[in-house]
């Protein structure tokens, strides 16, 4: 499944090497995201759009790792929940962060199973009938290779997104250290 996945670019990895002490950063992304404790449950911050903050991520940040996923915003396309969970260590004067990328859940599993015995049963119930033309069979291929096809995609340019705008915070978190000092 992991080989699929990687296969498919739902799960990317990020190293990035700063020069900042392990600590400073660990405080300032805590400042810089807000606390969730439920990052990975089955509807993680179901009426988080409606709320007021101006922070980008929701998080669990510990001494030596992270996982972060973005607030939901409302009326926005992104589908799936993509997290991010690293590890950070020092070594001699850089702060090196390993991040992966993951926008793989379980739950979808249950999306395609669905679409799956869905389409199945449709193309069955119709190939049953003794029709002449069968017209109407691509464009029911057609739809069910867009069903397919179209989540993959969104959450693919998804991962690729967060990997650039985790790479711009973490940017930002030095030059806002070096700004305040």
């Amino acid at each position: 499944m992991e080989n699929l996945i990687g296969k498919l670019k739902l799960k990317d990895d990020l190293i990035t090497r700063l020069s900042l002490t392990k600590v400073e950063f660990a405080n300032t992304l805590r400042d810089q995201v807000d606390i969730s404790d439920n990052i990975d449950g089955f509807f993680p911050g179901a009426f988080e759009a409606f709320s007021s903050s101006e922070n980008l991520y929701k998080r669990t940040v510990d001494h030596n790792s992270f996982k972060i996923r973005k607030r939901r915003r409302f009326n926005e396309r992104q589908f799936g929940n993509i997290r991010a969970i690293g590890r950070f260590h020092e070594n001699s004067d850089k702060l090196i962060i390993t991040t992966e990328i993951n926008a793989w859940s379980n739950y979808m599993l249950f999306y395609y199973g669905a679409i799956l015995v869905f389409y199945t049963f449709f193309m069955g119930s119709f190939s049953s009938f003794k029709f002449d033309d069968f017209f109407f069979m691509p464009i029911i291929i057609i739809h069910g290779l867009f069903m397919f096809g179209l989540p993959i995609y969104h959450t693919r340019k998804g991962v690729v997104k967060m990997k650039q705008d985790l790479e711009r915070e973490f940017h930002f978190i030095v030059s806002k250290m070096y700004h305040s000092k």
